[in-house]
């Protein structure tokens, strides 16, 4: 993504999700699980995720090639 982790929507994470290539390390039903555990729906853990990483963008290599 040109901009990173900025602009990334929930929706498009999850249609991602469906390629086992897309963050090939992350275990897919560990994002599901923490959704049930935190008692939301996967679109709104996702955002929680989204939203944790954007302040740590930089330091995580997800502020984009645009920046």
């Amino acid at each position: 993504r040109p901009d990173g982790v900025a602009s990334i929507k929930p929706k498009s994470v999850k249609k991602k999700l469906k390629d086992k290539k897309f963050a090939a390390g992350v275990e897919r039903n560990e994002v599901h699980e923490g959704a049930r555990l935190l008692e939301v729906d996967l679109t709104e853990h996702i955002q929680m995720l989204i939203d944790a990483l954007r302040p740590h963008a930089a330091e995580l290599g997800l502020e984009g090639t645009g920046s």
